[in-house]
């Protein structure tokens, strides 16, 4: 019979000791490693978290930053091109034969930018506006207030200026039209006749939800005087009244940009120089020529029309 090993259970002691610390090793490795991926993990969660939080709190302070402030964001609408008479104190004949320089920005030399800084509008002005509600709740135009408002009798002699035709910009969707009567003792909207002109009184009222956008027509007349005056519109949000100041001039600083200015013609048509542009082959240019009183026609509300008593080819530029 073989004596028992006394070093067998010994050494079975340290090879299991040994299996088991292996054992641990790798359970370790393990742990460590699942330790490792759950904190790349949780690392890139908190990341991707927390960009996505200062993204949305950067987009609720953009969201914020808009809708502070007026409610409306005010640009230039597309249905208003201008006046197509114009009148001015000087009388010479100083332009007479010059051209019309139609897309120029030099206000020196014959140009629209020219006509609106040295004439003024004869019978009526206007603007038209593009409105843009910033406001989450409901915007409501309720009105549009004259202010700043001086008015004189028109100047006596002086000049008339027809442009070349201008037409109208259109708009895809009908504006909202308001017509006013600037030189009455109170300046109220009213709906724009079949003939061109303010009639009936017109309620304002124009509702816009956050993003909504469209354009706001306004005529302003004169029969008697010759006026300078500010508009603006008064808008309703979250219980709050606003008033949004309307440029009669885009692009211009100061309190000039908001100044409108229009004239009734002064006494008996009494003007020294009348003046009309005309075309030549070129439909681009426009020669400014003179014309005869005779060739005018002042209808009921004293809105000129000149009816050509020569034959214009005389007048190609």
């Amino acid at each position: 019979m073989t004596p028992p090993d006394p070093e067998r259970y010994p050494r079975e002691s340290n090879e299991i000791s040994r299996s088991a610390a292996e054992e641990q090793k790798r359970n370790n490795r393990r742990t460590y490693a699942l330790g490792i991926t759950v904190a790349v993990v949780t690392t890139v969660s908190v990341v991707i978290a927390a960009l996505q939080y200062f993204d949305d709190k950067a987009e609720d302070g953009a969201d914020e930053a808009f809708e502070a402030g007026d409610p409306l964001k005010i640009s230039a609408g597309e249905s208003y091109w201008g006046p197509s008479w114009y009148a001015k104190e000087d009388g010479s004949d100083k332009y007479a034969g010059q051209l019309f320089d139609m897309p120029s920005t030099d206000d020196s030399q014959p140009s629209f930018a020219w006509l609106q800084k040295h004439w003024t509008p004869l019978n009526s002005t206007g603007v038209a506006v593009n409105v843009l509600s910033k406001h989450k709740h409901t915007v409501l135009v309720q009105g549009v207030e004259i202010t700043h408002r001086k008015c004189t009798e028109p100047e006596p002699g002086g000049a008339l200026f027809a442009t070349p035709p201008i037409g109208d910009g259109g708009s895809l969707e009908m504006p909202a039209v308001f017509a006013f009567n600037v030189d009455a003792p109170r300046p109220i909207a009213r709906k724009m006749n079949t003939e061109g002109l303010p009639g009936e009184p017109s309620r304002v009222n124009v509702t816009l939800e956050k993003g909504d956008q469209r354009e706001i027509l306004l005529h302003f007349f004169s029969g008697t005087k010759s006026c300078t005056f500010q508009a603006s519109l008064i808008v309703s949000s979250e219980g709050k009244r606003y008033k949004q100041r309307i440029p009669a001039h885009w692009g211009e600083k100061g309190d000039d940009a908001y100044t409108f200015r229009v004239t009734a013609p002064n006494r008996n048509h009494a003007y020294e120089t009348r003046y009309v542009t005309a075309p030549g082959t070129d439909l681009t240019k426009f020669r400014i020529v003179t014309v005869p009183a005779s060739g005018l026609t002042w209808n009921k509300n004293n809105q000129p029309t000149y009816t050509p008593e020569t034959d214009t080819s005389e007048w190609t530029p």
